[in-house]
């Protein structure tokens, strides 16, 4: 068995198998995803760039919500 990504032994490291694609070592496929801009099955290359901007907002947006709030400002 070879890794589908960089053709060596699957059986040399940790391998897994990629629904549709076959036996990878983890390692591979993660670089694979990296390389190919996957977080949790968006692929962030074939949004375009309004959509891109949006999930930048709402990002963005989640990030500020998670912040602790720092003490409230007191009015004399």
């Amino acid at each position: 068995m070879k890794c589908e990504y960089c053709h060596q032994s699957a059986l040399a490291g940790r391998p897994i198998t990629v629904a549709g694609i076959g036996i990878a070592h983890q390692s591979c496929y993660e670089r694979h995803l990296i390389e190919q801009r996957v977080f949790k099955s968006l692929n962030l290359r074939q949004l375009n760039d309004t959509e891109l901007s949006e999930l930048h907002d709402l990002v963005q947006i989640e990030l500020n919500a998670r912040q602790p709030v720092l003490a409230e400002i007191e009015i004399w």
